[in-house]
């Protein structure tokens, strides 16, 4: 016996023990080896024995349970349909674990009120039988009332068109303006210890700051940030804002602003896995507001994530797997509206608007060819211009490189100002180095040292405020 239940553990080795079953008319402790499959979250392992220990028994006193334990594996790996069949068989047997999953594929199914009706009946059978509630229900119950809040105002938009696309690489469908900032390969993250913990990458259009997200040292995704210093490198990655929400945080977008900003959180604020959030930065302190969750029908019961916005052309990406594409999500494409306008609860189809159930029932009167021919043209591998430093000449023009000053001169007292800011910076953090060590250990030769280093930046910043008028001289007169 012992030998079988071993095999029957072994995923390699199913097909070999439901044999020695039915030989033997043997019956293998199915349901905890099943259990132990899903807990493993080997739901496929758990499919296996199940299915091949109802047809050895279909009529076996445990039928109830091993209907429960295949509608869970069936419903985790998003066979919804045959789920249902397996709960139903379930709760004719009286299991109240039915109750719950079957609540769970009608607040798939946008069916809130049956939602709720089938927890409650689960919570009352629970209760009955003095067996404690899943622990995870509490908070599926409370995604059911926020989302059906969400339903009572779902946001009016033009979906323009649909893309399905790979999810591994879903965000390189996204055509946007260079001015709205680019989504790159985590390859391209100036951190290199980032690179093999990120899934991907955003950078602003001057291309010097960068958003990412990886897991933080207890393993929660947390979003990270990073600026370009004036001499190329790259300031130390920081935590963007107080970790923002409970649960993982993925797929930051900043807008052009450098205040608005978009990401994607599976925390308990969410109605699906990940939801779309936006959080607004205050420009004096940095801080950022409490996130809010876009609402439907961005978000759904399922993922939805990575949205974006191309101010120049009107136009919003985001993406989502509510559609159940294999290995693959669906990119949707809307027009952006200046304030938000919602359906009305009352008169409009908004179940089938939040869904997203046929987006040219969205278009309305609208022509949105110019819309489409603008995206066209984008070419979204164009490579994003190299930024040295930010050097602004007047009237609206900042020099990114030497090679945007028209004059040699120019150039060459551009290259003096970056060797005498390199200075000053070193210089600068060689003083607070000083400071740090008189704080720990006071002395008159360290005092010495700082008021030196303090009249040596002095006069680096003289120094510097010279230069950079010869920048502007240089420029000015040999470019006449």
């Amino acid at each position: 016996m012992k030998t079988i239940i071993s095999f029957s553990r072994m995923k390699k080795a199913i097909t070999t023990a439901m044999a020695l079953f039915t030989v033997f008319g043997i019956s293998a402790d199915v349901v905890s080896d099943a259990r132990e499959f899903i807990d493993g979250a080997d739901y496929e392992a758990a499919r296996q024995i199940l299915t091949a220990e109802i047809e050895r028994a279909p009529k076996s006193n445990q039928i109830g349970t091993l209907n429960q334990l295949l509608g869970e594996s069936l419903f985790e790996l998003g066979n919804y349909s045959e789920a249902r069949k397996c709960f139903d068989t379930a709760k004719a047997k009286g299991v109240a674990d039915a109750y719950r999953f079957l609540g769970r594929l009608a607040y798939l199914d946008y069916d809130f009120p049956q939602a709720s009706e089938l927890y409650a009946k689960y919570r009352q059978m629970k209760t009955r039988a003095k067996k404690p509630v899943a622990p995870e229900a509490e908070e599926e119950e409370n995604r059911i009332s926020t989302a059906e809040g969400f339903l009572d105002r779902v946001e009016k938009i033009a979906v323009i068109d649909s893309l399905a696309v790979d999810f591994t690489d879903f965000y390189k469908a996204y055509r946007l303006h260079a001015s709205a900032g680019r989504l790159a390969d985590p390859e391209s993250i100036p951190n290199e210890d980032s690179r093999q913990l990120a899934s991907m990458a955003f950078f602003n259009e001057a291309g010097d700051f960068a958003m990412w997200a990886e897991p933080d040292t207890i393993g929660t995704q947390r979003i990270y940030e990073t600026m370009q210093l004036t001499d190329g490198s790259w300031h130390k990655p920081m935590l963007t804002g107080d970790g923002l929400l409970e649960g993982d945080s993925d797929y930051p977008f900043m807008m052009a602003d450098g205040l608005t900003l978009y990401f994607a959180n599976d925390g308990p604020e969410s109605i699906g896995g990940y939801d779309i959030f936006v959080a607004s930065r205050d420009a004096a302190t940095g801080e950022y507001l409490q996130p809010q969750n876009m609402g439907m029908p961005y978000n759904s019961p399922y993922d939805d994530f990575m949205l974006a916005i191309d101010e120049l052309n009107g136009v919003g990406w985001w993406a989502t797997d509510r559609n159940r594409l294999d290995g693959k999500v669906t990119v949707y494409i809307f027009k952006t509206n200046d304030l938000r306008k919602n359906y009305n609860s009352d008169e409009d189809d908004v179940v089938a608007f939040a869904r997203l159930d046929c987006i040219a029932n969205t278009h309305g009167d609208e022509d949105f060819s110019e819309i489409r021919a603008a995206i066209a043209e984008i070419d979204p591998d164009a490579k994003v211009k190299k930024v040295d430093f930010h050097f602004p000449m007047g009237k609206g023009h900042i020099c990114t490189s030497l090679d945007d000053f028209k004059t040699e001169a120019g150039r060459e007292a551009m290259q003096k100002y970056l060797e005498a800011q390199k200075k000053y910076e070193q210089d600068e953090k060689a003083l607070k180095q000083l400071r740090r060590n008189y704080a720990d250990n006071p002395g008159e030769r360290l005092a010495s040292q700082i008021l030196q280093a303090e009249k040596a930046l002095e006069t680096d910043l003289g120094r510097l405020r010279r230069l950079r008028s010869d920048v502007f001289k240089a420029e000015a007169v040999n470019s006449n």
